[in-house]
């Protein structure tokens, strides 16, 4: 038996997520179904994330294994031939039996999209938070940076999720405007975190809190050194809402060495 390695990104938006579900097309499912008809195998593909319904990836790292002799770089150029458009496999590599996506990952990187232009750009819809007013980007980013360091995150978890410890080191929150491309693409604002793990919609609830100092005008948006205070409450109700799925992007899966 051997144990291949793959480096993809996919567009979400005409899928439910990455994992299996019944009667709805996912990413997983839709590898495993090309990886049977390469093998005639019965593969199990495993992901080092499952991304939500329309959430993209830049970069996501999944592994199976298999007793086939294809070569890594036969996996990868029959995977992209077999694949919808959306799907694309970047590298494919042999790497030990024991490795695992999820488990051996130290760390992950996300980024997140917002154009709050007006009016908004007909290409943002499906890979963009459109948002209806314009945001205040440098109230947002002193926000993010209380979220720096080691804290218990649970104000940014959705509860019911079954964690061990909602205890995360976040290193690194990025947030600024891009400069438009040409006449079509807006100035869209980036968000990007990276931490050694996450919780269940950490990212876009962290997103919707910093949206919600970033509104322009607003009288509740309050003082970016109030993030701390949501930190420390350790209360979902004390965060903002939920940002929608479709301007979210994993981006890296980190590993040792």
């Amino acid at each position: 038996m051997r144990r291949i390695k793959l480096e993809l990104s996919y567009d979400g938006t005409n899928y439910s997520g990455w994992q299996t579900q019944p009667d709805v097309p996912t990413i997983q499912q839709t590898l495993e179904t090309v990886l049977r008809r390469i093998t005639e195998e019965n593969i199990a593909v495993t992901g080092s994330g499952r991304t939500d319904a329309g959430v993209h990836a830049i970069k996501q790292v999944a592994a199976f294994t298999t007793a086939s002799h294809l070569g890594p770089d036969v996996f990868k150029r029959a995977l992209n031939g077999f694949l919808p458009s959306d799907i694309r496999i970047h590298t494919a590599s042999e790497v030990p039996l024991e490795f695992h996506p999820i488990r051996h990952a130290i760390g992950k990187r996300y980024r997140y999209l917002i154009d709050d232009n007006r009016p908004s750009c007909p290409f943002t819809r499906n890979h963009c938070w459109v948002f209806r007013k314009p945001l205040d980007v440098e109230t947002m980013r002193q926000a993010a940076q209380f979220l720096l360091g080691t804290h218990d995150f649970s104000s940014f978890e959705t509860q019911g999720s079954p964690r061990e410890t909602s205890i995360r080191t976040i290193f690194d929150v990025l947030v600024e405007r891009l400069p438009s491309i040409g006449a079509t693409i807006p100035p869209l604002i980036r968000i990007e975190v990276e931490a050694d793990g996450f919780l269940y919609n950490m990212v876009r609830i962290i997103c919707g809190t910093l949206v919600r100092f970033g509104v322009v005008g607003h009288h509740g948006r309050g003082f970016p050194e109030q993030m701390g205070n949501i930190i420390t409450a350790v209360n979902r109700a004390a965060a903002g809402s939920t940002a929608p799925p479709q301007g979210l992007y994993l981006l890296d899966v980190f590993y040792p060495g």
